[in-house]
C-alpha cells in the first residue's frame, strides 16, 4: 500500500496523460499517434456514420472541452460548434491546433474545408502537436519526437502510393458528389466534374435543375471513370446520381468524412487509395 507513496516522493510516479480533445477523429488520430501512452485523446466526432455539417454539441462534449490541455479541430466553418465552445470556456493554458491555419498554404484557392485529405496538412498539425507535448512533458520530449519521425514515414507511404497511381492514371477525369475528396484528387493529379453540384451539396442546398441535368449527362455518356460520393450524406439527388452511375456501369467510390474508431491517419486514408484502386481495377475488367 505504500509503495504508490514511495514512487511520488522519490518522483518516479508517472505523470497523468495530457488530455487532448479533437473535434473529429481524423485529427485524434494524428495527435495519439505523436503522443502515445502521454496523451489521452477524446474525439467528439468519431463514427463515419454521423454527419459533421449537423453535428449539434451537448453539456457533456462542453465539460470535455473545458477541461482539455489541447483542442484539435478542422477550421474552415467546417466545426463551427467547436470554436462555439471554445469561447464559452476560456482558459489561458489551453492551447489550439487549427488544421487550416497551421496547414494554410495548402488550403485551396475556394476555401474547401476538407483539408484532413491533404498529407502535408496532417504533417503541420502533428508536428505542432509534437511541438506542445515537448513543451508540456519535457520528459517524454525524445519519445514525441521519435513519434512524430514514424508518423512522417507513414505518411510518405501514403504519398508515394499516390504518386504510383498519378502515374498509372494520368490526367484522369472523375465525377464527385460533393468535394470531400478534392485534395487528394490534387494530389493525384485528376480532375473533378459537376463543381457546381458539389458546391451546392456540400452546403446543403438543392442543386438547380439545369446542374442535375448536366451532371446525369456527364454520367449516362461516360465521361468519366468514376463517381466519388460521400458515405456519410445521403440525399435524394445524391443517391440518384449513385444510381444513374451504376446504369452507365461506371464504378463508384464511398469516401468518408472521418477516420474509424481504432484507425490511424495513413490507415485511414490508404483504405481509401484501396477503394479507389480497387474501383480503377474493376473499370478495367469491363
Amino acid at each position: 500500500m505504500l509503495l504508490p507513496a514511495l514512487l511520488a516522493a522519490s518522483g518516479f510516479a508517472r505523470a497523468a496523460p495530457i488530455p487532448v480533445i479533437a473535434a473529429e477523429s481524423t485529427y485524434g488520430a494524428i495527435a495519439q499517434a505523436v503522443g502515445g501512452p502521454y496523451v489521452s485523446v477524446d474525439s467528439i466526432l468519431r463514427s463515419p456514420d454521423v454527419d459533421p455539417h449537423t453535428f449539434e454539441a451537448t453539456p457533456a462534449t462542453a465539460r470535455a472541452v473545458a477541461r482539455a490541455r489541447i483542442v484539435l479541430l478542422n477550421g474552415l466553418g467546417y466545426d463551427e460548434w467547436m470554436r462555439k465552445l471554445l469561447a464559452a470556456a476560456p482558459s489561458p493554458r489551453r492551447e489550439v491546433v487549427v488544421a487550416a491555419e497551421v496547414g494554410r498554404a495548402w488550403v485551396m484557392a475556394d476555401g474547401n474545408p476538407h483539408v484532413f485529405y491533404d498529407t502535408r496538412v496532417a504533417d503541420a498539425v502533428a508536428a505542432r502537436v509534437a511541438t506542445l507535448l515537448q513543451r508540456d512533458d519535457p520528459a517524454h520530449a525524445a519519445e514525441f519526437a521519435r513519434n512524430l519521425i514514424a508518423f512522417r514515414a507513414a505518411l510518405a507511404a501514403v504519398d508515394a502510393r499516390v504518386a504510383q497511381l498519378r502515374r498509372a492514371h494520368p490526367g484522369l477525369k472523375v465525377a464527385a458528389t460533393e468535394p470531400v475528396f478534392a485534395y487528394m484528387l490534387r494530389a493525384l493529379g485528376w480532375t473533378s466534374s459537376g463543381q457546381r453540384f458539389q458546391l451546392d451539396v456540400m452546403n446543403g442546398t438543392e442543386p438547380p435543375p439545369a446542374v442535375v441535368a448536366r451532371f446525369e449527362d456527364e454520367l449516362r455518356a461516360r465521361r468519366v471513370a468514376l463517381l466519388i460520393y460521400n458515405r456519410q450524406v445521403s440525399e435524394a439527388v445524391t443517391q440518384r446520381m449513385r444510381e444513374v452511375a451504376g446504369r452507365a456501369a461506371i464504378a463508384r467510390v464511398g469516401i468518408d468524412e472521418i477516420a474509424p474508431p481504432g484507425v490511424g491517419y495513413a490507415a485511414w486514408l490508404q483504405r481509401s487509395l484501396d477503394a479507389v484502386e480497387a474501383a480503377l481495377h474493376s473499370v478495367a475488367l469491363r
